[in-house]
């Protein structure tokens, strides 16, 4: 299962950066995956399910997300399934140091199409698709 992995310091404490990060009606301002979510905005909670309209490539597709792991304010891992049978994972994690956050943004996929050549093309459009998300999240905090 591949894994794409991106990290930025943002300079402000990490429930600055949560009280974005994690509001879910303010994804779209820096998730430059999330394109919206077609049955509103959810409540991000423990146990929450949700669908997500999502764009990879320039494709748009939609993701059923599970939220499996929610510590407030340091750590949100979403599980769920992509368009033609692909599994998804994605964590966002901060780490406080010394009035900075350092924000890192996981992305796994695995299954469907993504066995051969494809995968490579996918990886690499989510590690700059991480990059630019995680510099519009600091620019939106800082």
């Amino acid at each position: 299962m591949p894994t794409v992995t991106s990290s930025i310091e943002i300079p402000a404490p990490a429930e600055a950066v949560w009280a974005i990060a994690s509001d879910l009606g303010r994804y779209g301002e820096w998730n430059v995956a999330h394109t919206g979510f077609p049955d509103g905005v959810p409540t991000l909670a423990a146990d929450a399910s949700f669908r997500e309209k999502i764009t990879v490539m320039g494709m748009p597709g939609e993701a059923t997300w599970n939220v499996t792991a929610l510590e407030e304010p340091s750590r949100i891992v979403f599980d769920g399934q992509g368009p033609m049978g692909i599994t998804l994972g994605t964590s966002l994690e901060l780490a406080a140091d010394d009035g900075a956050t350092t924000v890192t943004l996981a992305t796994t996929f695995a299954g469907g199409p993504l066995a051969g050549p494809l995968g490579d093309s996918v990886a690499k459009s989510a590690q700059q698709a991480a990059e630019e998300s995680l510099g519009k999240l600091r620019a939106l905090v800082a």
